[in-house]
């Protein structure tokens, strides 16, 4: 288990794309992601409404997480 406060939104998800990655690789991670953006109601209309994440803005997501990862874990 690592330590993560969860308080704190951004750590707790930074710490969760580390993990996705580490155990799963980037492209599995990515499909986790894409499949598991949680919701509240009216499915169709939230994933209309959310900003779509560019193919870049996700490369650029990951290369950090690969980072803080083999920073953490050498």
């Amino acid at each position: 288990m690592i330590a993560v406060d969860v308080n704190d939104h951004a750590e707790v998800f930074a710490a969760g794309c580390r993990l996705l990655n580490e155990g799963l690789g980037s492209d599995a991670a990515n499909v986790f992601l894409n499949l598991s953006r949680g919701g509240s109601g009216d499915w169709t209309k939230e994933k209309y409404d959310r900003p779509d994440m560019t193919d870049e803005e996700f490369n650029a997501h990951m290369e950090m997480v690969k980072a803080e990862t083999a920073a953490r874990y050498g």
